[in-house]
């Protein structure tokens, strides 16, 4: 009877054991699942646009030439979000298997967001929203304090892609009404700080949109995840956030996320030197 005993719980033993060992299998596997519908039905609603525009314009070959031209330049916009998506996907796949090649340099962190807040500049103004930079100078002031050793490419796309985020949501056509007198702001601000007796540059990006709910932050970098399904963000791959924290992660980076609802969001990139 003993011996039953014993082999009733170590075979529930190894039973748990085996269940807890696969459980990260079987949740890669739910990601894996979950990635690949969200990436086919991105890719199959341009694609199913772009057939119907090319349908009509055949079947109706003589038709007003200010139509052909309108359905053409909607094949072109279409073709561009499709090809930024590929190129996105493409971005995350290199990165997953470790093949993302970083060309590594010392680079000026300022000088790189002063150049990503200009290409961000006519944006700003277009949808009325005030974007600045404030460079927090150290004491021990000289060119070399926010150096750091990374890949110039990437960390402007990085920067790019958060604040192309908080500007999308800081529209001010989206503020309340009663909130209309509050002027639509991204600020971004960069400084040099100390952590473990380590230099480290830190920059935040800050938005006045309105917010993100606190059970879907740990999800914001979740690949295709919308805080409103809704709600779709106007011609992005809904890759941005997830490539940010990729490009963080390949710079031995850390990044974080802190929003109050109605108030907006704060985005903190933390760099090595």
């Amino acid at each position: 009877m003993a011996t039953l005993i014993t082999i009733i719980i170590v075979g529930f033993i190894g039973w748990f054991l085996s269940g807890l060992a696969i459980q990260p299998i079987r949740d890669s596997y739910q990601s894996l699942k979950q990635f690949t519908a969200d990436a086919s039905h991105e890719l199959r609603n341009p694609i199913a646009t772009i057939q119907t525009n090319v349908q009509m314009a055949l079947s109706y070959g003589n038709s007003d030439p200010q139509v052909q031209q309108r359905q053409l330049k909607v094949v072109e916009r279409l073709t561009q979000r499709l090809g930024n998506l590929v190129n996105d996907l493409l971005f995350l796949a290199r990165s997953d298997s470790g093949m993302l090649q970083i060309k590594q340099q010392t680079l000026p962190l300022d000088a790189l967001l002063i150049e990503v807040i200009e290409e961000q500049r006519t944006v700003a103004q277009q949808k009325d929203i005030f974007l600045s930079l404030h460079i927090v100078e150290p004491d021990n002031s000289n060119e070399d304090n926010f150096s750091l050793l990374g890949d110039w490419d990437q960390l402007a796309r990085l920067f790019t892609n958060l604040i192309s985020n908080g500007l999308e949501h800081s529209f001010s056509e989206n503020r309340n009404i009663e909130k209309e007198e509050q002027v639509s702001a991204v600020e971004v601000e960069l400084k040099k700080i100390k952590r473990d007796r380590l230099q480290q540059l830190k920059v935040k990006v800050k938005d006045t949109g309105k917010g993100v709910p606190e059970v879907a932050l740990s999800h914001l970098f979740d690949r295709f995840y919308q805080v409103d399904p809704s709600r779709k963000s106007t011609g992005g791959s809904g890759l941005g956030l997830a490539i940010a924290k990729a490009i963080v992660d390949n710079h031995h980076g850390q990044i974080k996320v802190e929003s109050e609802l109605n108030k907006g969001t704060i985005f903190t990139v933390i760099l090595p030197i």
